[in-house]
């Protein structure tokens, strides 16, 4: 499939036009589709994204281990990560863009909250702090989930984590308590799991539908 595409294989009117929400980890995602809008909130999807190969060839904490080795080694070890990390993104969204094809839903936009640290550019300075460690962790693996919903031809919205439930109240011109408590509110008709992994990633997917 041709990169910017959209990923519909059906070749039909697909019937539920909705979104991809993320919470980020490290070394996986808590992702929902959702459609819909708060207070009649429509959660399509919950799934484990993850992010590393199934065969350990990356270790799930690639820049701790890069700072306990040589310059060299280390930004190797680093771009391997990298790479490794937006395959199995791409693979693994691929899978479940395919399911959602199944059930007729067209997924137009994805939505991924991001940490706020500015991580550098210089590998060392990252290496040396390990404050920055966590944060260039955080960011690849945020790279390589935009950089996958981008190949499956999905319009990404990114926002801080810390903004992202204000930004997403906004857009729909409810107060931030208001909704929140709409989607506090979805634990009784979707059930478990209902955590704060999946309320930031259907803010994050809410977010992103509003911006198509």
């Amino acid at each position: 499939m041709p990169v910017r595409q959209r990923f519909d294989y059906s070749g039909q009117m697909a019937l539920a036009s909705a979104a991809i929400g993320f919470r980020l980890h490290t070394g996986w995602a808590a992702l929902v589709v959702a459609a819909g809008r708060p207070g009649r909130v429509e959660v399509l999807l919950r799934r484990r994204l993850e992010l590393l190969p199934s065969d350990g060839s990356i270790p799930r904490f690639a820049y701790h281990e890069a700072a306990e080795l040589p310059a060299a080694d280390a930004s190797r070890l680093v771009r391997r990560a990298a790479a490794g990390a937006r395959k199995a993104a791409c693979f693994n969204l691929r899978t479940i863009l395919e399911e959602l094809v199944g059930m007729e839903v067209e997924v137009k936009a994805a939505g991924i909250p991001t940490g706020s640290t500015v991580v550098p550019a210089d590998l060392s300075k990252i290496l040396g702090a390990h404050p920055l460690i966590h944060a260039a962790e955080g960011e690849m693996f945020a790279k390589a989930v935009a950089a996958a919903c981008r190949e499956c031809g999905l319009m990404v919205v990114t926002a801080r984590e810390r903004d992202l439930w204000s930004r997403a109240a906004e857009n729909f011109g409810l107060e931030g308590a208001a909704f929140r408590q709409s989607l506090d509110r979805l634990r009784h008709s979707v059930g478990p799991p209902w955590s704060a992994d999946q309320k930031t990633a259907t803010a994050a997917a809410l977010l992103a539908l509003r911006t198509t």
